[in-house]
């Protein structure tokens, strides 16, 4: 049986995530919010500080960002096996609006061309969010670069939803998390390199500066 695949870092390579302009590519930043950030064992803290990283880097070499959450004021239908559970969270997040919002170091300045879309709780994979389907097509979007929480949530979902609709999918391992550590080693090592690019945060900002530098990838103006 063979082992699995390695993220192809070749430009040359039509499923290469390098073998897109940073235009036709869209970083997702997924569930970000504080109180999912609150249930990690650091805060957060790690995960923020990676993101951040990946945000500024992103913006610097003109990929097209995205920022997805939870629309947390909408109820869940009851015959959504969630709906008890995600209907309580919403409830409790009235009483704390903060808690709800993106984190404060990750949110997109209000001049900023980052759209933030929302998604009825229930719904796991990032392109169920209102709009984003839209969006991308307007865009050119060929490619996504995932980053967010959890990876057997948001992360899993969206991954394997957008592969299997012909995207290609980059996932950032160290800029993902899960409660379970061991639960996020498995995703990132067996569950998603059939069908997508997991990669270091360190890895990626190095094979697309090496490739904007030799001109293989063109820079969006």
């Amino acid at each position: 049986m063979q082992g699995f695949p390695p993220a192809l870092l070749d430009s040359s390579n039509p499923c290469s995530p390098l073998s897109l302009k940073p235009s036709e590519t869209a970083v997702l930043i997924l569930d970000l919010h504080n109180f999912i950030l609150d249930h990690q064992a650091d805060k957060g803290f790690g995960t923020i500080a990676a993101v951040r990283r990946l945000l500024l880097f992103s913006r610097r070499h003109g990929f097209r960002i995205a920022h997805c959450l939870l629309d947390t004021d909408a109820s869940t239908p009851s015959h959504f096996k969630m709906s008890s559970r995600t209907n309580a969270i919403g409830q409790s997040l009235r009483a704390t609006p903060e808690m709800a919002r993106e984190h404060s170091d990750l949110r997109p300045a209000g001049d900023s061309d980052e759209p933030t879309f929302t998604r009825l709780p229930g719904v796991v994979s990032a392109r169920g969010s209102y709009g984003i389907k839209d969006w991308m097509a307007k865009e050119g979007i060929k490619g996504l670069v995932l980053a967010g929480l959890s990876s057997s949530g948001c992360v899993l979902s969206t991954a394997k939803d957008a592969a299997d609709r012909g995207y290609i999918v980059t996932v950032v391992e160290d800029c993902c998390a899960d409660r379970d550590p061991k639960v996020h080693e498995i995703i990132m090592t067996k569950l998603l390199v059939l069908q997508c690019h997991v990669v270091s945060l360190e890895s990626w900002e190095e094979v697309v500066s090496r490739n904007v530098g030799a001109g293989r990838v063109s820079v969006r103006q």
